[in-house]
């Protein structure tokens, strides 16, 4: 499972389970297929669909600040934004730190349990623990291969990073999304219950208890 897969998915979550006006927000420009694979087959003038499930999925012009982005959604009708940031770790750790931003983000890091990805992103957790983020970040660990053996990597991680990250989120391989292909309300239907036990779990953490503080949550 991907960054902006995890992120759609948490989007359409919120909207149809949790009732609430969510949006998953890219800011990757025209490089996303989020909208076809989650069955939007015209691109409207204005960049703005709406899923299956009642989710509202914007992919905002190139170089749209994450501020504005998160104000502009935040402050239309309550909504609950999801902003999946692609693979901009480093200059969205930079976005977090010095844009005025709403005081109610939550970041989520999504790692894969792969020796050679989780030497990558001990880079990313050092830039993320200097700029003093990581302790409010929700880390998601997905794994993607079905035959890896990710346990125990997985639970190394979480005994690694559990106490210095809000939250470790762990999703396990599902062949439904393993496919790659369209994620409709059928194929939705018919993800493991694991997976969207997974997307609940990380919908608590990123999910303020009370109205006059709803948070919003930027996937990496």
């Amino acid at each position: 499972m991907g960054t902006s897969v995890l992120a759609a998915l948490l989007a359409e979550y919120r909207a149809d389970d949790l009732g609430e006006r969510s949006w998953w927000v890219s800011l990757s420009g025209n490089d996303t297929d989020i909208p076809r694979r989650f069955g939007v087959s015209t691109v409207p003038e204005y960049r703005q669909w709406i899923s299956a499930r009642g989710a509202t999925l914007w992919a905002p012009d190139e170089g749209t600040a994450l501020g504005t982005v998160l104000e502009q959604v935040s402050t239309t009708g309550r909504g609950v934004p999801v902003v999946d940031a692609g693979a901009r770790a480093f200059s969205v750790a930079q976005s977090l730190h010095l844009e005025p931003l709403p005081e109610a983000v939550t970041p989520v890091l999504v790692v894969s349990p792969r020796p050679d990805l989780l030497n990558r992103a001990r880079e990313v957790f050092d830039c993320w623990d200097t700029m003093s983020l990581l302790a409010d970040t929700v880390l998601v660990i997905a794994c993607q291969v079905p035959t890896l053996n990710h346990l125990a990597l997985t639970e190394l991680m979480q005994n690694a990073l559990t106490g210095k990250v809000a939250a470790v989120v762990a999703v396990d391989y599902d062949p439904v999304l393993g496919e790659g292909t369209a994620l409709g309300v059928e194929r939705q239907n018919a993800l493991s219950e694991r997976t969207w036990d997974a997307v609940a779990e990380l919908a608590e953490q990123t999910s303020s208890r009370t109205q006059a503080d709803r948070r919003s949550v930027v996937s990496q």
